[in-house]
């Protein structure tokens, strides 16, 4: 299944690649955090800062529409606090690398500089998957526990600034896993990120 959806999605971006109006190039910092569920709530704020750097092709719809598709390889994750004795705890860091091909529908309000918005689904490959204790230097690989690919949705904010054949671009993107990630896992584990993507896009 995981092949088939791989393939699926290698000849859409093909297509995508084959007929797009413009590349773009972008890197930046993310923030990210999991959700726990109720069970172990006390987790759900620590939030811890990763990176990310990606591609992305796009093609006109109509004059201020556009489908873009990005390819981001991201570092996420999220720091606990694991207690190991009454008023004790050890602190913890999740960390994943991903690889993630949101699909977005873009709109800008002009053909030029420009703010725009954009939404639209994600399928994540989730990597490698770490539990990382600073104080004693050890790491717990739980990619066994952890799911190979999931969906996700992202609402992004952007402002555009054209120079020549190229534009600058700055944008703050909203980033949420759907599904628990985990599996046989006592409680369910989502992830939420913030961006924040810089980069240029070169016209065709």
């Amino acid at each position: 299944m995981n092949n088939k959806i791989s393939a699926a999605l290698f000849l859409f971006m093909l297509s995508l690649a084959l007929q797009a109006g413009e590349v773009k190039a972008m890197i930046g910092p993310n923030w990210s955090k999991y959700l726990f569920s109720s069970e172990i709530d006390a987790l759900n704020r620590q939030q811890k800062t990763g990176f990310g750097i990606g591609l992305g092709w796009a093609t006109p719809l109509n004059r201020k529409m556009k489908l873009e598709v990005n390819a981001l390889l991201s570092g996420k994750g999220a720091k606990v606090a694991l207690v190991s004795s009454p008023g004790k705890s050890i602190p913890g860091v999740y960390k994943n690398t991903s690889i993630a091909f949101p699909v977005l529908f873009k709109y800008q309000l002009k053909e030029k500089a420009t703010p725009y918005a954009a939404l639209g689904p994600e399928i994540v490959f989730i990597l490698s998957h770490h539990l990382h204790f600073p104080e004693g230097g050890n790491s717990v690989d739980i990619s066994y526990n952890t799911r190979k690919f999931i969906i996700a949705f992202n609402v992004l904010l952007g402002y555009e600034y054209p120079v020549g054949q190229w534009s600058l671009f700055a944008e703050i993107r909203y980033n949420r896993w759907l599904g628990n990630f985990l599996t046989h896992a006592d409680a369910a584990v989502k992830s939420e990120s913030m961006a924040i993507m810089l980069g240029g896009v070169y016209h065709l």
